[in-house]
């Protein structure tokens, strides 16, 4: 009888314990993350995946930036990717967000199928970009007067990046800037393909040899940072190691790109060699203030028409 009497206790105890580990579990904070499906999302899913965070990331993904700005902005989600200058214009514009890091540098490149040596040999082709007045149409704009060439004088068509690559692989436009890890898909899918341009240098021939664009930033909203600082703070540094994982990692963190943005596994670790994902803590303020200041010359409602104040950086 006393026997009997311990196993159900030891059960009952059993049944607690287990009650309140899941109690406990439902209970820890949910924050909301969107993200487009980009390598900039790989150090989120890595961090939550290993459980190095108190609270559970919930991401989504999403190639909707407008809707992650207005997301953020109802406080309807905590942390956002998306570009460096769509924050800044979101900010100008009164919406609560600040930037945590810049983590893409590069990852754009121009596809041509005919020999490209220079941006005159654009003259009378068609060049597709993603959005109108975006950072690639400013990056390509820019870099053909940089060069001597007058726009008007290469046909744009904005094409979203997937329809342009089916486009430029059936020949129906004759170069096209795309993004990793589209460059490494077109590459394999179209023998005419050629990379023509890395974005990255030909940034760095117009600025001093510097070529670093800061492209793709981590944003917390404003109330979020705010509350929770020292979180903030936590994410961001494991953002760092995440990217330190990856570059030892690449076949691993592959594969969490086929798993969680569906994306080929081994597409993932040819692109990931051509994309810079990277924290440059000392120097990304000066970085992202020299690009603003080129787009205020060119696009200047790009980023809402002013340079962002001290409050759009996270400290």
């Amino acid at each position: 009888m006393i026997r009997r009497i311990g196993t159900v206790a030891l059960i009952l105890a059993c049944m607690v314990l287990s009650c309140w580990n899941t109690a406990a579990a439902a209970g820890r904070q949910q924050v909301k993350v969107q993200t487009p499906a980009v390598f900039s999302a790989l150090p989120l899913f890595w961090m939550d995946d290993q459980g190095l965070l108190d609270v559970d990331l919930d991401i989504q993904i999403s190639p909707d930036h407008l809707r992650g700005i207005a997301l953020i902005a109802q406080n309807d989600i905590d942390l956002l990717v998306t570009g460096v200058s769509v924050g800044a214009k979101a900010y100008n514009k009164g919406i609560g967000l600040q930037l945590v890091n810049t983590n893409v540098w590069g990852i754009d490149y121009l596809l041509a199928n005919f020999p490209v040596n220079s941006w005159a040999d654009l003259r009378g082709k068609t060049l597709s970009v993603p959005l109108q007045g975006g950072p690639v149409d400013f990056l390509a704009r820019c870099f053909l007067v940089g060069h001597g060439v007058d726009p008007n004088d290469v046909t744009f068509v904005y094409l979203a990046s997937n329809n342009a690559a089916v486009a430029f692989q059936l020949g129906q436009i004759d170069a096209v800037i795309l993004p990793e890890p589209l460059v490494t898909v077109t590459l394999r899918n179209c023998q005419e393909a050629e990379i023509a341009f890395d974005l990255q240098d030909e940034w760095a021939k117009l600025n001093d040899g510097e070529y670093r664009i800061p492209y793709v930033g981590l944003f917390a909203g404003a109330s979020f940072a705010n509350e929770h600082p020292e979180l903030v703070k936590r994410i961001n540094q494991l953002y760092q190691e995440g990217i330190d994982w990856i570059k030892a990692n690449p076949g691993e963190a592959a594969g969490i790109a086929e798993k969680y943005l569906g994306q080929q596994a081994a597409v993932v670790e040819e692109a990931l060699e051509r994309v810079d994902l990277n924290l440059y803590p000392d120097d990304a303020g000066l970085l992202i203030k020299q690009y603003f200041e080129a787009i205020l010359g060119l696009y200047p409602e790009m980023i809402g028409g002013r340079l962002p104040d001290a409050e759009f950086y996270f400290h």
